[in-house]
Order: C-alpha cells, then sequence, then structure tokens
C-alpha cells in the first residue's frame, strides 16, 4: 500500500512538473526540466534500493 502511496506522489509530481515547463520560458523551463528529472531519477533509485533491500530481508529470514 505504501508503495502505491509513493507511486502517486511521483506521478502527481511530474504531472505538476509539466504544467510548469509549459507555462515558463524556454531556458527556464530546460533548467527547470534537468533538476526536476535529476530529482525525479534518484526518488526512483531511492524507492527501487528500498524494495530490493526489504526483499532481500525478508528472503533472509525465511532461511
Amino acid at each position: 500500500m505504501k508503495w502505491i502511496v509513493r507511486l502517486l506522489a511521483v506521478v502527481a509530481a511530474l504531472a505538476l512538473i509539466t504544467l510548469l515547463m509549459f507555462r515558463l520560458p524556454s531556458e527556464d523551463a530546460i533548467r527547470f526540466a534537468g533538476y526536476a528529472g535529476t530529482a525525479v531519477f534518484a526518488g526512483l533509485m531511492g524507492l527501487l534500493l528500498r524494495w530490493r533491500a526489504s526483499r532481500a530481508q525478508r528472503n533472509d529470514k525465511r532461511m
């Protein structure tokens, strides 16, 4: 359930970023898109690493 909320938060943030980029002048939009893309990538990598760590921890408990 938690991962669904996190995924929805990422999707909502992407939608907000897209709307803001269309309203900004081109140079600012490109810069903002770069920052936002980096932040989204870092967030997704964090989710992936946490998911793998929790999965590995569950597998260790079974043995």
